[in-house]
């Protein structure tokens, strides 16, 4: 079932980096294609059968995984930094963009890099499976998880009242989506820090997440195209 959703997701975010390209040749919102297909990355390497070819060529000791940590930090910066500004979020995009966001970024980031490197990962192993049990390896994918869940706790509460307030029906949904998006976030992250033993409701979340928010922005799209760029989330659309 996992595999499925897996395999899925990622065909979507593809998709998702497909349907931007076009603009982004033309300099139009190239961050949301460069999400998308930083994205797209993630979740291949979250596969078996794509992460260990690729970390063999990255010398066989976990790079790949480390790639996806910080591809995620990117993703979420990209996406966290233009909702707070489709949203008129003055205080989530201080959160994110300011001094604050910065800081919080670049601590977890070298945080991230320390752990790994602290770790003993000789061989390929997907999501590092194969390394659960050392202290140094749990401590980094839980730092993983902080800076998605700090961007989450900072754009749930805009993207909550947008799911209320915003004037269409389609503006809406896309909010509810990208605000459930956020909720399941900070639901993986509290899941980890727990240590809770439900590994296939972390995996849902996790691409659930991923699913919610692309369908969401798709829909921030069609919304954008059917108005003319007259909505409400208008700074999505541009650089």
């Amino acid at each position: 079932m996992i595999a499925v959703l897996q395999w899925a997701t990622l065909t979507l975010c593809l998709m998702c980096a497909a349907w931007r390209l076009p603009a982004a040749f033309k300099g139009r919102n190239a961050g949301l294609f460069w999400a998308f297909l930083l994205l797209s990355v993630a979740v291949g390497l979250s596969l078996p059968s794509i992460y260990l070819p690729a970390d063999a060529l990255l010398g066989g000791r976990n790079l790949a995984n480390l790639a996806v940590r910080f591809a995620l930090y990117a993703i979420f910066y990209i996406l966290a930094a233009k909702l707070a500004g489709a949203y008129r979020a003055a205080h989530g995009q201080r959160l994110i963009r300011g001094p604050v966001g910065v800081s919080v970024l670049v601590l977890i980031a070298a945080g991230t890099l320390v752990l790994f490197l602290l770790s003993d990962l000789p061989v390929s192993s997907t999501g590092l499976a194969a390394y659960s049990d050392q202290p140094t390896v749990r401590a980094y994918a839980l730092a993983g998880r902080l800076y998605p869940a700090y961007a989450a706790a900072c754009l749930l509460r805009p993207s909550a009242h947008a799911a209320l307030t915003a004037g269409r029906r389609i503006e809406r949904a896309a909010a509810a989506l990208i605000c459930s998006s956020f909720a399941m976030v900070l639901a993986l992250t509290a899941l980890q820090v727990a240590s809770l033993p439900v590994f296939l409701l972390i995996d849902l979340f996790a691409y659930g997440a991923i699913v919610c928010m692309a369908v969401g922005l798709a829909l921030v799209w069609i919304s954008l195209w059917s108005t003319g760029n007259g909505s409400a989330c208008r700074p999505l659309a541009r650089e």
